[in-house]
């Protein structure tokens, strides 16, 4: 690991950022408390914990999108005086966020550079010459882009690579990365992370946050984490620094056993077929997709980045259009496949994407709770609210949403209460079957379990479950049957005690 570079840095690359004693509440939540420690020039510096946990808080303070209520930040032995993000940009700091920060109607080469000084002699904008500065940092995770592309044409991976280059590109002194390989498939992953080690090597500083454990051991030199608000511990990344060690520190306890553990297959009773999808294609999306759904099963989907199981979870949901394909619910054809029409048979939809098409970022919890029962919670056209409250609790209380009030709005939660939220505003409906797109993307350790153990739950209850999901521990932990698809088609499917990592990886990427 790196303890040995660590040992060998100076006083003074120790200090190049210090976080002093800082504290900020929000009414009566605390979302840090007394925090501080040092980040040194030139490493690879992780911040862990979970969600609510504060990172996010601190890391808006660096980046001063938020000020500290007390305490202070120092960068190069510079206090910072002044706390908004053009001030932070001045000073070398640069931000990529795990919910994508684009232009979509602009081209990948403007993304990149977006505050171009390539003109010409007539003072416009020098395009080929953008496009070819642009072309040279693409090269760099030689990705195959046309610099000219407009923004909204490419994956969200290639989305997230583009973001991650502009940060790169704009030859920063410290570089703050939320959760960038979130939408990564492993060969993403695998570029980012040496490149990430060059830019170290450079002299640039990485302020890094991720929720996988074994990405963290193999990128960080030191690993710090924070728990309620407060200081834990620095950890040196040296070869006795386990996931383990890692678990117990962000959550206050000793963790026994793997994070993930593999499912105990129980034989699920003949029972009838819930949803079935009959040669479902669409040009350059899917080709030719049959599979079937029984009731109270968790059926999963898997696939490397390309290989259609994105689009594949919008056309079953009537998001994205389709060129042929049937659709059967409870053994009848269903002619119209819209989301309305699919939640008035009951079938609900969890989308990956909590910040464009999720929750309602600026209405309290409790409006979002409301929207799908409101006929449900309403007498005589009138919306009964101390039911309402009393509803938007409950749920509340069964994800242990960390929250300050029903009145809150979803857009100062974490992550992961985001989440938990987002599960509770589909499950109040009382769905027969879901259809769940990256049930746990980004969010932590902890909410992870609770998740996973509540969606193993309602399976019991016999809801039938499709889920989507890149995170393979996670689908090994959850599905009784896992198709994988490669080239947008199925390439195979697993059941029951079939299903193990190298299986699956043989049909996704052989």
């Amino acid at each position: 690991m790196n303890s040995g570079r660590m040992g060998a840095m100076s006083k003074q690359n120790e200090n190049f950022l210090v976080i002093n004693h800082v504290a900020k509440r929000f009414g009566v939540v605390t979302a840090l408390q007394d925090v501080s420690f040092s980040v040194s020039k030139g490493e690879i510096h992780t911040l862990l914990g979970e969600n609510g946990a504060g990172k996010s808080t601190l890391i808006k303070i660096i980046m001063g999108e938020q000020a500290p209520d007390s305490g202070s930040i120092i960068i190069d032995g510079m206090p910072v005086d002044i706390y908004t993000p053009k001030h932070a940009q001045s000073l070398g700091i640069s931000m990529v966020h795990q919910e994508l920060a684009v232009f979509e109607n602009m081209t990948v080469a403007e993304n990149i550079f977006p505050d171009s000084n390539f003109k010409n002699k007539f003072g416009l904008i020098d395009k080929r010459r953008l496009n070819s500065e642009a072309k040279k940092t693409l090269d760099i995770f030689e990705l195959n882009i046309d610099p000219d592309q407009k923004m909204n044409a490419l994956t969200l991976a290639e989305q997230q690579m583009v973001e991650i280059l502009r940060a790169i590109s704009l030859n920063k002194k410290i570089i703050m990365l939320d959760e960038p390989t979130s939408s990564l498939n492993n060969e993403e992953a695998e570029r980012l992370v040496k490149i990430l080690k060059k830019l170290r090597n450079d002299g640039i500083t990485i302020i890094y946050i991720s929720h996988r454990l074994n990405e963290i051991l193999d990128l960080s030199d030191r690993v710090t984490v924070l728990r309620d608000g407060s200081f834990i511990c620095t950890l040196i990344n040296d070869e006795s620094l386990t996931e383990n060690i890692l678990v117990s520190k962000m959550v206050g306890r000793e963790l026994t056993g793997s994070v993930y553990v593999k499912k105990d297959y129980e034989s699920l009773p003949e029972t009838e077929t819930i949803f079935e999808v009959k040669g479902l294609s669409k040009k350059n999306s899917v080709n030719n997709i049959s599979f079937s759904l029984n009731k109270g099963e968790i059926l999963g989907f898997y696939g490397l980045e390309g290989s259609g199981t994105t689009e594949l979870s919008r056309m079953l949901y009537g998001l994205e259009g389709i060129d042929k394909g049937e659709f059967f619910y409870k053994g009848k054809k269903l002619v119209n496949i819209t989301p309305i029409n699919l939640i008035e048979h009951k079938i609900l939809y969890l989308n990956s994407d909590r910040k464009h098409a999720g929750l309602l970022l600026n209405m309290s919890a409790m409006d979002n709770m409301s929207l799908p029962v409101l006929k449900k919670l309403s007498k005589f056209s009138f919306v009964d609210v101390k039911a309402l409250k009393q509803y938007t609790t409950e749920f509340i209380n069964k994800f242990s949403i960390a929250i300050a009030s029903i009145w809150t709005k979803p857009g100062t939660l974490s992550g992961g209460n985001q989440q938990k939220l987002m599960l509770s505003v589909c499950l109040g409906t009382e769905p027969e079957c879901f259809i769940i797109n990256e049930p746990t993307r980004g969010i932590d350790v902890g909410a992870k379990t609770e998740i996973h153990k509540f969606i193993l739950n309602i399976a019991k209850q016999g809801v039938s479950m499709i889920v989507f999901s890149s995170d393979l521990p996670e689908l090994i932990s959850l599905a009784d049957r896992i198709i994988i698809m490669r080239n947008k088609t199925i390439s195979g499917e697993l059941g029951s005690h079939e299903i193990t990592e190298n299986e699956i990886m043989s049909f996704a990427a052989l």
